[in-house]
C-alpha cells in the first residue's frame, strides 16, 4: 500500500487530483454567482457540478497513464526513469496549487463579505428567498355535506390574512381554489402554483362539535411542517372562524414568518348568508364569462341587501360593473355613463366602510385606468399593493399605468409578477401572453395559453389569447381555422364571428369574410374589392344612429379617401371633426396616443398641429418600443406607416422587408393611403409582389386544412 502512494506521488497524481479540485471549486463558485446574477435556474449548475465530478476520476486516470517529458506528452512506462523530469513538473504543480489555493480563499472572502446574502439553500430559496404558500379550501367532513361555506369561509379568511404579509409569497384565490373537489397530489399542486408549501385542512360538525384540522406541508419532501387540531363548540360561526384563522396565523408564523409583525384587518359580513352570496359572487366572477360575471354581480347585490355594510361586496360589485363594459365580456351595449352611476356609489361606500381595504383601492383604480387617469390609477395600484403584497391583479393593472409611460419592460415585470402569483386566473393569463407575443416571444405565449386550455379547454379567453399570438406572429390560415374552432365551441359568441371574418379579409377571402355577415368586415371587403356602392350602404346604415360607433366614423372617413366622390374632402372634414368631438366627450387622450393611422387624416381636416404633436409621439414611443423589444410583426406595419409619414423613405422600405422578413403579410397593405407613397421606388414592385405571394401561401393553407 504503502508503495502504491509513493508511485502516485511520484508520478504528481495526488498533485494533479488536487490542482483540479481547486480549479472545480473555484470555477463553479465563479459560475452559481453569475448564475445568480442572470436568475438562471439552478439545474444548469447542478449539471456543471456532475460533469466536473464525472472529470475527476478521468483526469486522475490520465495522470497516472502519462507524464510530461522534454519532448511532450508521452506514456509513462515509454519514460527512461533516470531522464524523467517528474520531480521538477511536481515542483511547478505545487507553485500551482498555491496560486490556486490563494485564488479559492480570495473568492471565498467575497463571496462572505461582500455578498452576504448568499447562503446555504432553504426551504425559501426556491422563490427568490421568500417563504411561499398555496391555502387550499378546508374539506367539509360533516356527515351532512353542508358546511361548505364554512370550510371555503375559513380558508379564505386564513389566506386573506396571510395575503398581507410583506415576506410571504400567497397563491391567489383563483389559482389555489381552483383545486376544490380534486383529488390532485400536494406536490403537483405544490409546483403548478410554483409555491413551496401547502396549507391544507378539513372541519367535520357532530352535533353541536365542530372539529377544525389544519396541516402545513412541504411541497418538495411531501412532508407535513406543522399540524393542529381544534375542537370547538358550534356557535358563533365568525367568532370560531377568527379565533381558528388567528391561531393558525400564529402557528404558521413561527414555521414561514419569523418575527415579521402582522397589522392585518379582517373584512367580513355580519351575516352567514351575506357571506355565502359574497364567496358564491367571487367564485363565478373568477370565471371570466360574461354570463358568470352577471351571476357574479348578482350574488354581491344580494349580500348587500342582506348586509348593507358588507365592504368587499361593495368592491367586487363595482369591479363586475367594470368587467362588463368591456367588448371580451359585451361591453358594446353599455354606456360608459350608466357603468360610473353604479361604479361610484358603491366605491365610495366601500372606502368609507373600509378605508384600507385592497381590493377597494386597486378597484378604484381600476376605474382610473378605464378613464385614462393613469397618475391616479399608478397611485391607488401602490397603495393597494402595499397593502397586500400578493394582490394579484393589481400587479396586472400597475403594468398597464407602466405601458402608458413607456417602461415596457416593467410592464411585463408586474405582468409575470401578476401570473407567478396567480397562475390559473385567465383574465391575468390572457394578459401575459399578449404581452409575451408584443415581445415577439411567442413560445412563452404559447406555453400560457396551452396551459389555459388545459384547466378550461373550451374558454372563450383561451381562445382569444390563442388567436391573439396566431395573428400576431403573421399566422392568419392558423388563427382562421382557430376561429372556426371557437366558433364552434361558441356559436353565440359574435366576437369570434368578428376574429374570423377579418382574418379572412387579411388572407384575401374576400367574398367568404362578406357571408359571415360582419358589418365592420364585409365594408371593408367592399372597398378593397372597389364596390363602393356597397360600402356606402354599409356606412350610412351605421351613421344614422344618434351616436354611431367611434369604428364606423374611422369607417365613413376611408370610404371617403378611397372612393372620392365631388363632397369626399367637405365629408372628410366634418368626419375627423366628429371623431375627435367624440374623443373629447369620452376624454380619452388623443393627442398623448400614438396613431400614424391618424395623422393623414389630422392633417387632411387642416389640423396640422394636433397632427404633428401625434407623431411626435409615435416618434418616443417607437424609439422606447425598439429599444425593448416590444413591438411584435402585427405592430410593424405601423412602423412602416409612421417611417414613411416621418419621410424616411429609405428606412421605410428596409422596414418593409423586415416585415415580410419576420413572417407577416396583409392584403390592405396596398390599399393603405400612406404606403402609395413607396409606389416611386424602385422596390415598391418586389414589395408588392412579396406580399402578394405571402398572402397566397397563408390563403391556399386555409384551403388546405379547412
Amino acid at each position: 500500500m504503502e508503495s502504491l502512494w509513493n508511485e502516485l506521488k511520484r508520478r504528481n497524481v495526488v498533485r494533479v487530483g488536487v490542482a483540479y479540485a481547486l480549479v472545480a471549486w473555484v470555477a463553479l463558485q465563479v459560475i452559481d454567482f453569475a448564475l445568480e446574477v442572470i436568475s438562471a435556474p439552478h439545474w444548469i449548475l447542478q449539471v456543471i457540478a456532475l460533469l466536473a465530478a464525472i472529470g475527476f476520476p478521468a483526469v486522475l486516470v490520465f495522470a497516472w497513464v502519462y507524464e510530461m517529458t522534454p519532448e511532450g506528452l508521452k506514456r509513462e512506462t515509454e519514460v527512461d526513469r533516470s531522464r524523467s523530469i517528474a520531480p521538477d513538473t511536481g515542483r511547478k504543480l505545487d507553485r500551482v496549487i498555491i496560486g490556486i489555493l490563494t485564488l479559492a480563499v480570495i473568492t471565498l472572502c467575497v463571496r462572505l463579505f461582500l455578498f452576504p446574502g448568499d447562503h446555504a439553500p432553504t426551504i425559501d430559496d426556491a422563490n427568490g428567498g421568500v417563504a411561499s404558500i398555496a391555502v387550499l379550501p378546508f374539506e367539509d367532513f360533516s356527515e351532512n355535506k353542508d358546511q361548505e361555506y364554512f370550510s371555503k369561509g375559513i380558508a379564505e379568511e386564513i389566506l386573506n390574512l396571510l395575503a398581507k404579509t410583506n415576506s410571504l409569497r400567497v397563491a391567489a384565490r383563483t389559482s389555489s381554489f381552483a383545486f376544490t373537489n380534486q383529488d390532485t397530489d400536494i406536490r403537483e399542486i405544490g409546483n403548478k402554483l410554483d409555491v413551496a408549501t401547502v396549507l391544507e385542512g378539513s372541519i367535520r360538525k357532530a352535533g353541536p362539535t365542530i372539529r377544525i384540522t389544519a396541516q402545513l406541508i412541504d411541497v418538495e419532501s411531501g412532508y407535513h411542517l406543522w399540524s393542529e387540531t381544534y375542537d370547538r363548540d358550534y356557535t358563533d360561526i365568525f367568532k370560531i372562524q377568527d379565533e381558528i384563522a388567528a391561531s393558525i396565523i400564529g402557528s404558521l408564523k413561527v414555521h414561514l414568518l419569523g418575527d415579521e409583525d402582522q397589522h392585518i384587518v379582517s373584512e367580513r359580513a355580519a351575516n352567514v348568508d351575506a357571506y355565502s352570496a359574497f364567496l358564491i359572487g367571487r367564485e363565478r366572477m373568477a370565471l371570466r364569462t360574461q354570463d358568470d360575471i352577471i351571476a357574479a354581480r348578482e350574488q354581491f347585490e344580494s349580500a348587500l341587501a342582506i348586509d348593507p355594510d358588507f365592504a368587499p361586496a361593495h368592491a367586487y360589485l363595482a369591479h363586475a360593473w367594470l368587467l362588463l363594459e368591456q367588448n371580451r365580456f359585451g361591453g358594446k351595449e353599455l354606456d360608459r355613463k350608466e357603468v360610473d352611476a353604479a361604479v361610484g356609489p358603491h366605491l365610495a361606500r366601500a372606502l368609507e366602510l373600509a378605508p384600507d381595504l385592497p381590493e377597494a383601492i386597486a378597484i378604484r383604480g381600476f376605474q382610473h385606468l378605464r378613464r385614462f387617469r393613469f397618475t391616479e390609477a399608478a397611485r391607488d395600484f401602490d397603495r393597494a399593493i402595499e397593502l397586500n403584497p400578493n394582490y394579484a391583479l393589481a400587479y396586472s393593472w400597475r403594468a398597464d399605468t407602466a405601458y402608458e409611460q413607456g417602461r415596457y419592460l416593467d410592464m411585463l415585470a408586474d405582468k409575470e409578477r401578476a401570473y407567478a402569483l396567480d397562475p390559473m386566473s385567465l383574465e391575468i393569463s390572457a394578459d401575459l401572453a399578449y404581452e409575451y407575443r408584443s415581445f415577439s416571444r411567442p413560445d412563452d405565449a404559447d406555453r400560457v395559453i396551452k396551459r389555459m386550455f388545459d384547466l378550461h379547454p373550451q374558454h372563450a379567453l383561451a381562445y382569444e389569447a390563442a388567436l391573439t399570438n396566431f395573428d400576431a406572429m403573421g399566422r392568419e390560415a392558423e388563427a382562421a381555422l382557430l376561429a372556426e374552432k371557437a366558433i364552434a365551441a361558441h356559436p353565440d359568441d359574435e366576437n369570434f364571428k368578428e376574429w374570423l371574418a377579418f382574418l379572412l379579409l387579411e388572407i384575401g377571402l374576400f367574398d367568404e369574410a362578406i357571408a359571415l355577415g360582419v358589418d365592420d368586415a364585409s365594408e371593408s371587403a367592399y372597398l378593397m374589392t372597389g364596390r363602393y356602392a356597397e360600402a356606402k350602404a354599409l356606412i350610412d346604415k351605421h351613421l344614422k344612429d344618434d351616436e354611431p360607433d367611434l369604428q364606423w366614423l374611422f369607417n365613413a372617413h376611408r370610404y371617403y379617401g378611397q372612393a372620392g366622390g365631388p363632397d369626399a374632402e367637405e365629408q372628410m372634414t366634418a368626419l375627423v371633426s366628429r371623431i375627435i368631438a367624440r374623443f373629447e366627450a369620452d376624454n380619452y387622450p388623443w393627442r398623448s396616443r400614438c396613431s400614424p393611422w391618424f395623422v393623414d387624416d389630422l392633417k387632411s381636416a387642416g389640423y396640422a398641429e394636433d397632427a404633428a404633436a401625434v407623431m411626435d409621439v409615435c416618434r418616443e414611443r417607437y424609439e422606447q418600443r425598439l429599444q425593448a423589444g416590444y413591438l411584435c410583426p402585427c405592430e410593424w406595419f405601423g412602423l412602416v406607416i409612421f417611417t414613411i409619414l416621418d419621410d424616411q423613405i429609405d428606412l421605410a422600405v428596409q422596414r418593409t422587408e423586415k416585415w415580410f422578413d419576420d413572417g407577416d403579410s396583409a392584403s390592405f397593405m396596398t390599399i393603405a393611403p400612406a404606403f402609395d407613397r413607396l409606389a416611386g421606388r424602385p422596390e415598391y414592385a418586389s414589395l408588392v409582389q412579396r406580399n402578394d405571394a405571402e398572402v397566397a401561401r397563408e390563403r391556399q393553407y386555409y384551403l388546405d386544412n379547412r
